[in-house]
């Protein structure tokens, strides 16, 4: 009923397109198991997937978890609380504590993500010609680990430090070292003017804070 439910979706992806994507791989993989012959492809079998999900949280959640290859330094007692109705939508992984910067630097098993699978390509300011540089988690883990530990030696847990950096790759790896270091970031704009970075600094109050001397700007 377009009048009801809008226009039709303009564009479908491909039943192989599908198949390649996280949620496809995932309902590739477990489909079968979970829904038995009533599983088709991710595509036709989307809504039954989906309910199931829903009606069967322990048991999908469990699924994510390892295909994103959570590690928990404490596992949650649960994988949802409804018991506290003062708690709209309950409360998700009760107990749980986890350090995400740590996820997103090791290994995934489930993706053949290995040390040496490239974590970032990246191309730096004024060389748009040149080609682009890559670099392999075990580098990524090895310098995120050394600005946390430097960090470690002058600041406490909690801390806020601020970052006042464009997108490079520095800041990828200085940003994921606060978090490792158990930190917290405060974002600042590189746009933003001496004044206002102060302002937020002292807002944020923020211990400390990463920035770089200029910006290369091409205006031709």
């Amino acid at each position: 009923d377009r009048a009801a439910r809008g226009p039709p979706p303009y564009w479908f992806p491909s039943p192989i397109d599908c198949k390649q994507t996280n949620l496809g791989r995932v309902m590739e993989e477990n489909g079968p198991k979970l829904l038995g012959a009533s599983y088709k492809d991710p595509i036709s079998s989307f809504g039954l997937f989906h309910k199931f999900a829903v009606e069967n949280q322990e048991v999908y959640w469990k699924i994510v978890l390892k295909e994103l290859s959570i590690k928990f330094l404490q596992e949650p007692m649960s994988i949802l609380d409804a018991s506290d109705k003062s708690k709209k939508g309950g409360t998700w992984f009760p107990g749980a504590v986890l350090n995400i910067a740590e996820c997103c630097l090791l290994p995934r098993p489930s993706q053949n993500r290995t040390d040496e699978s490239t974590a970032i390509v990246w191309r730096d300011e004024g060389f748009d010609h040149y080609p682009v540089n890559r670099m392999s988690l075990k580098e990524l883990r090895t310098l995120v680990m050394t600005v946390a530990n430097a960090l470690d030696t002058m600041f406490q847990k909690g801390d806020r430090i601020a970052i006042d950096m464009p997108m490079t790759c520095n800041a990828v790896i200085i940003y994921l070292a606060i978090i490792l270091g158990g930190f917290v970031v405060v974002s600042i704009a590189d746009s933003f003017a001496p004044q206002e970075i102060g302002t937020r600094m002292r807002v944020a109050k923020a211990k400390a804070i990463f920035t770089q001397l200029c910006h290369e700007r091409d205006f031709m």
